[in-house]
């Protein structure tokens, strides 16, 4: 009785086997996954949003306009010319800066202060005036740190220049046409030492030319200016 028992279990287990198998070889793979919707519309966004990026830059690049830039360093008070200009394209809507094809209003004209080499010219940087009238004279000093105020000196200061070996006053009202630190183009402190350009009487300029040579030159400062040509 047992041994019928345990075939009728095995034949039962064989039977279900068989039926799962079969269940088996007649499911259909499943279909491969679609692609989410919102990828898809996110690569659309960022194909667009790329060309508009490259039509407006390419928009603002047909927009810029050629304008003067300094080829070189130009001292407050020296008159421009040609050589001091060259150009370069930029953005210059709404600006000050000045159009190539304006640089006949720019010639004959003088720096009212300090322009540096690669600086683009506005036209507020520029005056009718000359520094140099009859009777004056530009005379270029190296001020040694400690014989300038430590704020600097700036075009259109007024200096007192002394001489420091004996304390004398050189010159009582020296104008400043520029100034920088040694060894670089700013025009900062003193700490160390100062390249000035002074403007004095002509009766003046060889002796104040002597001292700076000597190293026994000194400015005080007088009257913080403002850029050259607007008095």
């Amino acid at each position: 009785m047992r041994d019928s028992r345990d075939d009728r279990r095995r034949a039962r287990d064989e039977r279900g086997l068989r039926s799962t198998a079969a269940q088996r070889g007649d499911r259909l793979p499943p279909p491969p996954r679609e692609r989410r919707p919102m990828l898809a519309a996110l690569a659309v966004l960022l194909i667009v949003g790329g060309a508009a990026v490259a039509g407006l830059l390419a928009l603002r690049a047909d927009s810029r306009t050629p304008v003067l830039v300094a080829a070189r360093d130009i001292a407050a008070g020296a008159e421009i010319t040609r050589d001091d200009l060259t150009s370069v394209p930029v953005a210059a809507d709404g600006t000050l800066l000045v159009p190539v094809d304006r640089a006949d209003e720019v010639l004959g004209t003088y720096a009212r202060t300090g322009i540096s080499a690669g600086q683009l010219l506005d036209t507020a940087m520029v005056t009718q005036t000359a520094t140099l009238q009859p009777g004056l004279v530009a005379v270029g000093a190296v001020l040694e740190a400690g014989r300038a105020p430590a704020s600097g000196l700036q075009p259109g200061d007024v200096v007192q220049l002394v001489d420091v070996a004996d304390g004398s006053t050189l010159v009582p009202d020296a104008l400043v046409s520029s100034a920088r630190s040694q060894g670089d183009g700013d025009a900062v402190g003193s700490s160390r030492g100062l390249v000035a350009t002074l403007i004095v009487d002509d009766r003046d300029g060889a002796a104040v030319a002597t001292l700076a040579a000597s190293g026994n030159l000194a400015a005080v400062l007088v009257e913080r200016g403002t850029l050259l040509g607007d008095g």
